[in-house]
């Protein structure tokens, strides 16, 4: 009797252990799924909202925007490429109603209007029909666009000789919402100061882009600060389906012509890197660049005797720097002897250079389309040459 009354306690006893067990395990799952399932879907805080739905960033070939819709608005962020964990995070609100998300500065685009130092700039915001929202820009004398230039004649627009060095009271009595500005400095001059007054402060690094589409992205920036998105994705599809149009036409042929690019600045020789830009569209243009292998994606830099030495037999050189085969050869004698000079196969964009920094990260598909008819004349492609022509 005694034993079966143990055994009976102990019984119960475990039974009893075993159902709290069960309870315990079941409240953790409880817990868990409210975790993952009800407090996503039911959350009505629309910081944490933002951050579930967005989409995948529609830029692809950039390396320092990517951009972000989502049912509250865009979410648009800038890395810096050099100063490490440095990144700009904007929102741009669908309406005034939409929370900011945690991190991000809102942008509101009523009103909203430019003061830009680049004129690649200018010729972004002329793709979209958007001149009337730029207030000041760089130095008259380095733009091409007519309809700027008379802006900046009737004092419509202000001009700027350089970034680094434009006058403060001159900002604020001009007030532009935007200052885009080239970033090759952490932080613009009295960022801190503008930003008080409501004016932002915005850096650009198009110009590190190593993919030439990667800069012509950067017009989606433009395109959702100004509501223009749609005139923006239209233009850029348009640029990256001629474009890879353009590398498929030469992708089957066997010939691969040597090519130079670059020149001599002082005392040295300065040329792309093997993983730069303008590396990307000599390979895309199927050129043999001489530098290719180099490492970066900036300049490599050489003496005039290593170049000389390892380059004077290529078959064609582009962008000396000179519109004319006297002044090239003014600045660096040691250029006559160049087997590309002799047989006058130097090309550049020197005949119209604010043309060419306007229009290039607008319309990189130009600029391979030339260098496609440079290297490959036999292909006989139906457009004219937009930015080179022979140095002569």
């Amino acid at each position: 009797m005694f034993l079966q009354a143990v055994f009976l306690d102990s019984f119960f006893y475990l039974k009893n252990i075993l159902s709290k067990v069960h309870q315990f395990v079941k409240n953790i799952n409880l817990f868990i799924i409210y975790v993952i399932v009800i407090i996503p879907t039911g959350c009505s805080d629309n910081n944490t909202k933002n951050q579930l739905i967005a989409a995948e960033s529609i830029v692809t070939h950039s390396k320092y925007l990517k951009i972000n819709e989502t049912e509250d608005g865009v979410l648009i962020k800038i890395t810096h490429p050099t100063v490490k964990n440095k990144i700009y995070n904007y929102f741009v609100a669908k309406n005034k109603e939409k929370k900011t998300p945690n991190g991000y500065l809102r942008i509101d685009r009523e009103n909203v209007s430019f003061l830009i130092f680049s004129t690649t700039h200018v010729g972004m915001l002329e793709k979209l029909n958007q001149v009337s929202k730029i207030k000041g820009t760089c130095s008259k004398e380095l733009i091409h666009s007519s309809s700027i230039l008379k802006k900046i004649d009737n004092g419509s627009i202000q001009s700027f000789e350089d970034e680094g060095l434009a006058s403060l009271e001159k900002i604020i009595k001009l007030k532009p919402r935007i200052i885009v500005y080239s970033g090759s400095s952490s932080e613009f001059n009295k960022a801190s100061l503008l930003e008080k007054m409501n004016i932002f402060t915005i850096p650009n690094f198009d110009w590190k882009e190593t993919h030439p589409l990667g800069k012509a992205e950067w017009i989606l920036f433009f395109g959702y600060l100004t509501g223009s998105e749609n005139l923006a994705k239209q233009h850029l599809k348009r640029v990256k389906d001629n474009y890879f149009s353009l590398v498929e036409k030469v992708k089957g042929l066997k010939t691969s012509p040597s090519v130079l690019m670059g020149s001599k600045i002082g005392d040295f020789w300065y040329g792309p890197a093997g993983e730069s830009y303008g590396a990307k569209l000599l390979n895309d243009a199927k050129a043999n660049y001489v530098y290719k292998k180099t490492r970066g994606t900036a300049s490599v830099e050489y003496s005039m005797e290593k170049v000389f030495s390892e380059a004077k037999n290529v078959e064609f050189w582009i962008n000396p720097g000179f519109s004319s085969l006297k002044l090239l050869e003014m600045n660096n004698p040691k250029a006559k002897f160049f087997n590309s000079f002799q047989n006058k196969k130097i090309y550049c964009y020197s005949n119209n250079q604010n043309k060419y920094w306007e229009l290039n990260g607008v319309q990189p598909d130009w600029i391979l389309s030339d260098l496609i008819q440079i290297f490959h004349p036999n292909l006989k492609l139906e457009n004219p040459m937009y930015f080179y022509k022979a140095v002569e």
